[in-house]
């Protein structure tokens, strides 16, 4: 998928994980953008936690679906789109960096005093060596192992990054808590690949303008050459005649091979003026195509084909980096959705009361587990009455979830012993029964902190071990849902 792609995508994640209520977008609308668009694809297809490109073609078709039907929708859903944003560079911008690098490359150059075009006094010798040093680190910079914003430049991306972050903070309207929870899940999920696009890009255009810079000084030897007619001389302190012979020979040998002309190497001894006075000055032409050759060789097309490897580098860094952002629960939850038929899982609630409150929740832990179509039948376990409830009792099916209040602290002669009678009364009836544990959370929603839960959770999980094939939590996010519908 393209950066575009990714972004539509991670904002729709971002929003159903953010709003899983279904506050902004109910929960008919995500099963029917699924159902119009997994093309076969089932939850049990849906392998490990990244993405392969049949899941990922799904999200890509899923998400542009929501994006037509969202043409027509209105209220806190628009506002909370809208908020969904990364940080990007613009072409303008590029565009005119990429002009004053041109200028700046022609201003640069120039050919000497008078009309002498003196070989060694020109900046483009500097220019050369600085070339040839950031190339080569260039090409180690791509030929490295993709790292997570660090190295090669990454670290001026991450405090960009940090310092953006708390400019949007300060300058961002104020936004209900729900619509702070999905831009919140959306900073988390895409800001990282978006810093990270965005280094990359930043070197691409540097890589870009060092050309530009190179073509201007190009263009500004003939340029100015074109009025003026100039003779090519040399001096220096640290070059004698051999040492420059060696030195020119060596600089100018690329473009000799590529333009297929000679280094007239014959004219240096000459050329050199010494105490003032020049024996013979040779015509500028031929080491005016030389230095421009040069440029050419050694700093546009190589500036040029690092600007192109670092862009397809850059794609498919970012889009390996996405597939790897725990897609399976996600892509799981979206397809079970739909499936599931018309199963009946039995769904036995020990000393609770199935009210449509707490059913709403338990229902959304049944569907996610078994399927978005799977129907629920619910049978009360009173309290005290465990044992003789299992005597009596006869599974329907091989599905069955047993329930219980999160906030009890399980027993091992009340709670372990009931899944257990539980457990045998299915073998009875079917060979490989499922199994599931639900604890209900919903009156804790606000009350017990994400540790409390988990280790509630941990400690239920212990209790069941090797009775239950699954434990899993369902709390009703009622502040969300709430604090959206009031005034």
């Amino acid at each position: 998928m393209e950066w575009q792609d990714w972004q539509r995508v991670l904002k729709w994640r971002a929003l159903e994980e953010g709003d899983a209520d279904g506050v902004l977008v109910g929960a008919e609308r995500r099963r029917e953008a699924t159902a119009h668009t997994r093309a076969g694809l089932v939850s049990e297809e849906v392998m490990g936690e990244a993405l392969d490109e049949r899941g990922e073609s799904f999200l890509k078709r899923r998400a542009e679906w929501l994006d037509r039907e969202a043409i027509g929708w209105r209220g806190e859903l628009i506002r909370v789109l809208a908020l969904l944003r990364v940080p990007q560079g613009r072409w303008p911008w590029a565009a005119a960096g990429w002009v004053a690098a041109l200028i700046t490359g022609y201003l640069l150059t120039d050919l000497g005093q008078t009309s002498e075009f003196n070989l060694l006094a020109l900046p483009l010798v500097g220019l050369l060596a600085w070339n040839a040093v950031v190339v080569l680190i260039g090409v180690l910079c791509e030929v490295m192992p993709a790292t997570s914003m660090v190295g090669c430049g990454g670290w001026l991306a991450e405090v960009l990054a940090h310092g953006v972050s708390r400019f949007n903070a300060a300058s961002r309207p104020t936004e209900s808590d729900l619509g702070e929870k999905v831009r919140a899940r959306f900073e988390e999920l895409a800001w990282p690949l978006a810093w990270s696009r965005l280094q990359m890009r930043l070197r691409l255009w540097l890589h870009v303008a060092a050309a530009l810079l190179a073509l201007g000084g190009a263009v500004a030897l003939y340029a100015r050459g074109w009025s003026k007619e100039y003779r090519a001389v040399w001096e220096s302190t640290l070059l004698s005649e051999d040492g420059a012979r060696a030195f020119f020979e060596t600089l100018f040998k690329p473009a000799a091979t590529v333009l297929r002309t000679p280094v007239p190497l014959e004219q240096l001894a000459a050329m050199h003026r010494s105490a003032g006075v020049t024996s013979q000055p040779a015509p500028a032409l031929p080491w005016i195509n030389l230095y421009a050759g040069t440029l050419l060789v050694l700093v546009i097309v190589p500036r040029l084909l690092l600007a192109g490897v670092g862009l397809m580098r850059g794609r498919w860094v970012v889009s390996s980096r996405a597939r790897t952002l725990n897609w399976g629960g996600y892509l799981r939850g979206l397809l079970r959705a739909v499936e599931g038929g018309d199963e009946l899982v039995q769904v036995l609630v020990h000393a609770m009361e199935a009210t449509p409150a707490h059913r709403e929740v338990w229902d959304r832990g049944v569907r996610g587990r078994f399927g978005g179509m799977a129907r629920a039948e619910y049978l009360r376990i009173p309290a005290g009455d465990e044992d003789e409830f299992a005597a009596e009792w006869k599974p329907a099916s091989a599905q069955v979830v047993m329930l219980f209040n999160m906030a009890t602290t399980p027993e091992d002669e009340v709670q372990r012993r009931l899944v257990s009678d539980v457990r045998q009364r299915l073998l009875t009836k079917h060979a490989e029964p499922d199994l599931i544990v639900l604890l209900d959370g919903t009156s804790l929603a606000g009350r017990w902190t994400p540790e409390k839960i988990a280790g509630r959770e941990q400690l239920w999980s212990r209790m069941v071990e090797g009775l239950a094939s699954e434990v899993i939590v369902a709390v009703r996010k009622e502040s969300s849902r709430d604090r959206a519908h009031s005034p």
